[in-house]
C-alpha cells in the first residue's frame, strides 16, 4: 500500500478499479464518477465503446449494470439526487437525462440557447442541500440552478477571466457549508463562491510554487474542507487547504492490476508475456495518472479519480488517525 503523509494528513492508495472496455467489464475513457451512499459507483464513459456509457459497480469491482446508450451522444458529467437518481449532462444535445438507480430513464430536460434557463454544452453537475441542481453551463460561461425537474431558479457568472467569470468551466462541487467550487478549465483555476454565487476566492497559483493548474477538469471537497482538483493538463490531483494554499499532489499509484484486469490477463496469456517484459521502472510509470478527469469523495473520505487514458479508476482513502512509524536509531 502506497502512503503519503503531508502536513498532518495521510492518504493511502487502496486499489485500482476497471480495465479497458469489454462489454460489462471495463471502461473507455472514464470521464466522471459519482458515489451513492451505499458504496455504489456510477462511472461515465466518454469514448466510443461497446456497451452503454454509464457503468454501475461497487468498490469490490462487482459489475451491477450499464445504461444510457439510447439517450446520450456526448455525455459529460454525473450527479445523484437525494433519491439516488442519476443525472447526466449531454454536451452535444444540450440537455440533462435522468435515470433511476437501476438505469431506467425517468426524465429529460434542457434546450440550447443563451437566455437564462437555456443551455450550451452543459458540463459539471452537483446537488445542493435543498436537492436543487447546480449546473455548469460551459459555453455560456456561467452556473445555473434548477429544480430536479428542470425548472430554472437562478444564474450567475459570465465569460471572461476576471473574478467570477469563466472560460469553458467544467466540474463543480459543493462543500458542507454550501459553498460552490467550479473548475474554470480555460482560466487554469478553481473558483469558490458563496451559496448565492458571490465570488470568494480562487485556487491555482499563477506562481511556480507547486500549486498552479493546467486545465483543471473537476473538483471535490473532503469532510475536513480540503479541496481536491483533477489537474488534467499536469496528470495529477492537487490538494489544497481551505484557504487555497497547496498541500500536496497525488500522481497515481496503480502499480498492480485491478480485479477486472487480472481476469482479462488470465484469459489472454500473450498479454501476460508482454507485461513480463516491461522494465519494473516503467511499471511504476504505468501506475501514474494520464488525463485524470473526474473526482468524487464519499462520506468516509474515499477519493475516487477517473484515470481517463488508462481506462480505470484509482481509489485513495484519507486516514485521519494515521501515525507515522517511529524508529529508534
Amino acid at each position: 500500500m502506497q502512503t503519503k503523509t503531508v502536513a498532518g494528513r495521510t492518504w493511502h492508495f487502496t486499489r485500482p478499479i476497471g480495465w479497458l472496455s469489454a462489454r460489462g467489464r471495463g471502461f473507455w475513457h472514464p470521464l466522471s464518477v459519482t458515489i451513492a451512499p451505499e458504496g455504489i459507483l456510477y462511472v461515465l464513459n466518454s469514448g466510443d465503446r461497446q456497451g452503454e456509457p454509464i457503468t454501475k459497480l461497487n468498490f469490490d469491482e462487482e459489475f451491477l449494470g450499464e445504461f444510457g446508450s439510447d439517450d446520450l451522444t456526448w455525455p459529460n458529467s454525473l450527479a445523484l439526487d437525494a433519491d439516488g437518481n442519476v443525472y447526466c449532462s449531454d454536451a452535444y444535445g444540450h440537455f440533462i437525462a435522468v435515470y433511476s438507480p437501476d438505469g431506467d430513464r425517468i426524465g429529460k430536460w434542457g434546450e440550447q440557447g443563451t437566455d437564462e434557463g437555456l443551455l450550451n454544452r452543459p458540463a459539471g453537475l452537483a446537488f445542493d442541500s435543498d436537492d436543487n441542481l447546480l449546473l455548469v453551463d460551459s459555453e455560456n460561461g456561467r452556473v445555473q440552478k434548477f429544480t430536479k425537474d428542470g425548472r430554472f431558479l437562478s444564474s450567475w457568472g459570465a465569460p471572461g477571466s476576471c473574478d467570477g467569470q469563466f472560460d469553458r468551466p467544467w466540474g463543480i462541487s459543493i462543500d458542507k457549508d454550501g459553498c460552490i467550487y467550479v473548475a474554470d478549465w480555460g482560466n487554469d483555476r478553481v473558483q469558490k463562491f458563496s451559496p448565492e454565487g458571490d465570488f470568494l476566492m480562487r485556487f491555482g497559483s499563477p506562481k511556480d510554487d507547486g500549486g498552479q493548474l493546467d486545465h483543471p477538469s473537476d473538483v471535490a471537497v473532503d469532510s475536513e474542507g480540503d479541496v481536491y482538483v483533477t489537474d488534467w493538463g499536469n496528470n495529477r490531483v492537487q490538494i489544497y487547504y481551505p484557504d487555497g494554499d497547496i498541500i500536496a499532489g497525488l500522481y497515481g499509484d496503480a502499480r498492480e492490476f485491478s480485479k477486472w484486469a487480472r481476469d482479462f490477463m488470465d484469459s489472454n496469456p500473450d498479454y501476460v508475456k508482454a507485461f513480463q517484459r516491461v522494465d519494473p521502472v516503467e511499471m511504476v510509470s504505468l501506475g501514474h495518472f494520464q488525463r485524470p478527469g473526474g473526482i468524487a469523495i464519499d462520506a468516509d473520505d474515499r477519493i475516487v479519480i477517473t484515470d481517463g487514458i488508462r481506462c480505470r479508476l484509482q481509489v485513495y482513502a484519507k486516514d485521519k488517525d494515521y501515525l507515522e512509524p517511529q524508529f529508534n536509531l
